[in-house]
């Protein structure tokens, strides 16, 4: 820095004492860009094209023994402590703010009054920071890794599913290419862990139904081709043929002959036992259609 009696450039550490600074400077940016120095009292832009550029770093506490508290860096304020942003690159490799520990946690998050993190996969960070309208794709979380819960768990539908929520598994089917969502599968004959869809009234072998909205998604197939959400608890939208049995409130869903369908079964004989996938929670009293069915395993 300059002195205006003396303009000679010289080290901050020529100084004795140490540094404070109380100013009022405001200019308000939007979106993702570089904030200016008219908006900060310390402003720092490192120009090197190399890695490893640093524009303003803080350290503390690497002088002490044991068990400490300090920070190397605090932002405080009524609105956003800390803001982190980054433009990323071709490689989608930028993140925002990164935290890392050898020995502690990567991130800790509290709150007194609300949410201690919110993960907005949309963009919409309106109730947060309105100087940012991103447009997402969805993403919100990836969790490499191990992960505790302590406490409930809310899962919530969208305004945009027209279809239930569920919890799936994906399986391998042998005829994908006729695979939809509703489907009834079952057990193929070839086994190692493939399904096909149902063909036959009463099989034991069902499965599940194909959903259209997987919510909780698990896949110990180790494939990535020609697998389906299998809906292993839950609603779903399930194909049902009415057209032998019409289809009422309650109703036990069992497999039909009509290929992927399910229908309205009765367990009248010990060799039924077995055969049930679910219970209709909705009627259809002829034809092939979709209902919503519960499914229980009998």
């Amino acid at each position: 820095h300059e002195h205006n009696y003396a303009s000679i450039t010289h080290s901050h550490n020529s100084h004795t004492g140490t540094l404070s600074i109380t100013d009022k400077k405001h200019e308000v940016f939007h979106e993702i860009v570089k904030p200016s120095d008219n908006s900060t009292i310390i402003f720092g832009e490192n120009n090197s094209t190399e890695d490893g550029s640093i524009a303003i770093s803080g350290v503390a506490g690497t002088k002490t023994s044991g068990k400490s508290i300090n920070y190397g860096v605090v932002g405080h304020s009524s609105h956003v402590g800390v803001r982190g942003q980054s433009i990323g690159n071709e490689n989608n490799s930028g993140a925002g703010v990164v935290g890392i520990s050898r020995f502690g946690t990567g991130g800790y998050f509290s709150s007194e009054h609300s949410y201690s993190l919110v993960a907005d996969g949309f963009g919409k960070l309106n109730n947060y920071d309105p100087s940012h309208n991103l447009i997402g794709n969805g993403n919100a979380l990836q969790v490499n890794g191990n992960s505790d819960f302590n406490g409930k768990i809310s899962i919530k539908g969208t305004s945009e599913d027209s279809d239930p929520s569920n919890i799936v598994e994906y399986f391998e089917v042998i005829e994908s290419e006729y695979i939809s969502a509703g489907d009834l599968l079952l057990i193929s004959k070839e086994g190692k862990s493939k399904l096909t869809r149902s063909r036959e009234e009463y099989s034991k072998s069902v499965i599940g139904i194909v959903s259209k909205n997987p919510t909780i998604n698990i896949n110990n197939s180790g494939k990535t081709d020609k697998i389906y959400p299998v809906t292993l608890a839950g609603k779903v939208m399930c194909k049902v043929d009415a057209r032998k049995n019409p289809i009422n409130p309650g109703d036990l869903i069992v497999s039909s002959a009509t290929p992927g369908c399910a229908m309205s079964g009765k367990i009248d004989s010990f060799d039924k036992i077995g055969t049930v996938i679910g219970k209709a929670l909705d009627s259809l009293s002829d034809g092939i259609g979709l209902i919503p069915i519960f499914i229980t395993h009998q």
